[in-house]
């Protein structure tokens, strides 16, 4: 075997080790299963039902079914409850209590959920049947700080894209980084950090209790 080879060969093996010890010392760390405070927030999964015909008439406007020009309003009760929807629709994420604050420019995301909820990503998907059930029914805290930010799109013809650019991220009282859920969250990752919004769609802005949609 050639020294280029062999130095691959190590280097590899360098970076398996590394990663199964990170790996190990995330997962076995106490600090992820430890419950940070929580300031609860009013809302109910009913109330997504009025955020979602607040989002239609961006709809509308897009197709030119509508000529009304005012910013949609989203409150913090129909921002929680959405995105408690989507997260458990979109990356079988739910959470029990789950709570989403928002001030002038960002948000702060903070719910429990079960350990077996984020290992869908291999190999975590593939080895979680063999775990111990206590051990997947853990709960975990996640916490995450951020803001959305908007990739315009053509109105009336290309969607845009909204994007949460996330700026903190914690399992229980363990700061971990964003690259570490995305691994373990596999394929529905992307899914979860953005989305397609109506190409009228001018800027999202996030506002104290409250987001701010505007349109052309």
């Amino acid at each position: 075997m050639k020294m280029g080879c062999v130095g691959c060969l190590f280097l590899v093996i360098g970076i398996i080790f590394f990663a199964a010890v990170a790996g190990g010392f995330l997962f076995l760390s106490g600090n992820i299963f430890e419950a940070p405070p929580f300031d609860a927030v009013e809302w109910s999964r009913g109330d997504a039902s009025s955020a979602q015909s607040k989002l239609y008439e961006l709809v509308q406007r897009d197709a030119g079914q509508s000529t009304r020009q005012d910013p949609v309003l989203l409150s913090e009760r129909e921002a929680n409850a959405l995105a408690a929807q989507y997260l458990a629709q979109t990356g079988h994420l739910r959470f029990e209590p789950f709570g989403i604050r928002l001030t002038q420019g960002q948000f702060t995301l903070r719910g429990r959920t079960q350990l077996g909820s984020i290992l869908q990503g291999p190999p975590f998907a593939q080895i979680r049947p063999y775990l111990p059930a206590a051990q997947l029914a853990r709960p975990v805290w996640i916490s995450a700080r951020g803001y959305v930010a908007l990739d315009q799109g053509a109105p009336g013809k290309n969607p845009g894209t909204a994007r949460v650019v996330v700026s903190e991220f914690s399992l229980g009282r363990q700061p971990v980084g964003t690259w570490p859920f995305s691994i373990v969250m596999g394929p529905a990752s992307p899914k979860l950090f953005r989305w397609s919004v109506p190409g009228t769609v001018r800027d999202v802005e996030i506002e104290d209790r409250r987001i701010v949609i505007r349109t052309r």
